[in-house]
């Protein structure tokens, strides 16, 4: 399983192909940490736009995932469900895996930025 957090301070807009439904979810601060609350419908396999505010976010993979940033500031991160580096304590508990995903091979995650947003 993967794990992906994005950093967005700003206004940004993101094309995320996945080859499963994926829940995005966006962490609110709260009193002892983060409570995740999910972010807009499911994804559908395929292709999808999204928009996002001004937050963090994260979403969990099981296969092979491409993140695009069309437009904005968005910084992402990424680790499988077996990493030694964890997220900050405050921020992990709040995307805690409640199972396991297959074993043998972690998926991947190509993140691109538009050429656009660079010039």
């Amino acid at each position: 399983m993967r794990h992906v957090n994005v950093y967005v301070d700003q206004p940004s807009c993101i094309e995320l192909h996945v080859q499963e439904t994926v829940r995005i979810d966006r962490l609110q601060p709260a009193a002892d940490g983060y409570v995740a609350a999910q972010h807009g419908a499911l994804l559908a396999p395929g292709v999808t736009q999204v928009q996002l505010d001004q937050g963090i976010y994260h979403f969990r993979t099981l296969d092979d995932a491409q993140l695009r940033v069309l437009a904005g500031g968005v910084q992402v991160t990424s680790r499988s469900g077996r990493g030694k580096d964890e997220w900050p304590s405050v921020v992990g508990e709040a995307v805690a895996s409640q199972g396991q995903g297959p074993c043998g091979r972690v998926p991947t995650l190509t993140v691109e930025y538009d050429a656009a947003r660079t010039a």
